[in-house]
C-alpha cells in the first residue's frame, strides 16, 4: 500500500481528499496548519519569506512519515513551493491545483476561473502563466472572485460557504451562458459537485485533475 502525506490549511479538506482516494489502495496521512491563510491578507515580503520557511519545515517534518508522495491542498502553500524545494525531496510533491493549471494552460477555449480566496488569485495566475509560457500557449482565462465567501469557511461555516459558492455558480450560468467554468480551490468542490448534479453543467475542479495525476504517477491500485 502506498502512503501519501497531505498538507492542509483547513481541516475540511481532509474529508474531500479522503473521498477522492477512497476507491484506491492508499493510506493518507494528514497535517493541518491554517497559519498561512491567517497571515495571507496584506502579505509583505517578510511574511512571504516566513511562509516559505514554514512550508519547508512542514515538508521536512512530513518526509519523516515514510511517505511515497506529498500532496499540498492549500493553493497558498502551493504558491510558495519552488523547484528547489521539489528537487530536495526524494518523493514527488503534488500541488492541488498544479494538474488543473497545466490543463487550463493548454486549452485554447475561453474559461472563467473562480476564486473564493482573493489572496490566492495573484500566485495562482502567476503559476498558470508559467505553465502557459513553458507550453508556448496563450489561454483565454478570465477571473471571477466570489466576494465575501472565504471568511465563511475560515469561521467554520461550511454550509454557508457552499451555499455562497453555489449561488455564484447559478448567477454566472445565467450571466455568462456558454462560457466554461473552472474552480481554482479545493474547498469549492462540494458546491461545484452539487451545482453540476442540479444543472448538468460540468465545472472543472482541481481535485478531479489531481486524483487522475496522482493515481497515474504512483500506479495506485483501484479496489472498489
Amino acid at each position: 500500500m502506498k502512503r501519501i502525506a497531505c498538507l492542509h490549511a483547513h481541516h475540511s479538506n481532509i474529508a474531500l481528499l479522503a473521498d477522492a482516494f477512497a476507491a484506491f489502495d492508499v493510506e493518507l496521512v494528514h497535517f493541518v496548519d491554517p497559519g498561512i491563510l491567517l497571515q495571507s491578507t496584506g502579505a509583505v515580503a517578510l511574511a512571504i519569506e516566513q511562509a516559505h520557511a514554514k512550508l519547508r519545515d512542514h515538508l521536512q517534518w512530513m518526509s519523516r512519515c515514510s511517505a511515497d508522495a506529498v500532496i499540498i491542498t492549500c493553493t497558498q502553500y502551493a504558491s510558495y513551493l519552488t523547484p528547489e524545494d521539489e528537487a530536495s525531496f526524494a518523493v514527488p510533491i503534488f500541488t492541488i491545483d498544479g494538474p488543473l493549471l497545466q490543463e487550463l494552460s493548454l486549452d485554447p477555449g475561453a474559461k472563467l476561473l473562480l476564486f473564493s480566496n482573493p489572496a490566492t488569485v495573484e500566485p495562482t495566475m502567476n503559476r498558470l502563466r508559467s505553465y502557459a509560457q513553458a507550453a508556448g500557449s496563450d489561454p483565454a482565462i478570465e477571473l471571477h472572485i466570489i466576494a465575501n465567501s472565504f471568511d465563511l469557511l475560515m469561521a467554520n461555516r461550511q454550509e454557508a460557504y457552499y451555499a455562497k459558492i453555489k449561488e455564484a455558480l447559478h448567477h454566472l450560468q445565467l450571466a455568462r451562458p456558454g462560457i466554461a467554468l473552472a474552480a481554482a480551490q479545493l474547498s469549492m468542490g462540494p458546491a461545484v459537485e452539487q451545482f453540476s448534479r442540479e444543472t448538468g453543467q460540468l465545472v472543472a475542479h482541481p481535485l478531479k485533475s489531481l486524483t487522475s495525476n496522482v493515481c497515474e504517477r504512483l500506479s495506485l491500485t483501484r479496489y472498489r
